[in-house]
């Protein structure tokens, strides 16, 4: 009989996709429960907002409460997002003009020159 010889489990890495995946389905189970919630509350309510007043019905009244809390969110996360790209922008424009102006130091120092002080410095440590 042949001896079957043990693997190690394999190890799968985290993607923006897979984690993407799963943000989407804790979404929708809460999104469905919220469903749920709305459809077993569907008597009127008296509403009282900014000096108005009416009746509307609670399920109405729950999504829109929901989709203002969604909307409150997108919006500080979209703000955090363009705050990052500019940070980004920023940092990538220094590191940029850091790197243009070391190029154009050794683009204006003759060949000549640099040979020079090649020449003359010491070997690095452990060369002879």
């Amino acid at each position: 009989m042949a001896r079957r010889r043990e693997h190690e489990p394999m190890q799968i890495e985290r993607t923006r996709t897979s984690s993407t995946l799963v943000a989407v389905t804790i979404a929708l189970i809460f999104l469905v429960l919220l469903v749920i919630f709305i459809a077993q509350n569907d008597r009127k309510v008296p509403l009282h907002f900014l000096g108005g007043s009416g009746s509307v019905s609670e399920a109405l009244a729950l999504i829109a409460a929901a989709v203002a809390g969604g909307v409150l969110v997108l919006a500080v996360g979209v703000a955090r997002v363009l705050q990052l790209r500019v940070g980004a922008r920023r940092h990538n424009r220094a590191v940029a003009k850091r790197q243009g102006a070391g190029n154009a130091a050794a683009a204006a120092t003759p060949a000549s020159t640099l040979a020079e002080a090649e020449s003359a410095s010491p070997p690095p440590q452990g060369e002879s």
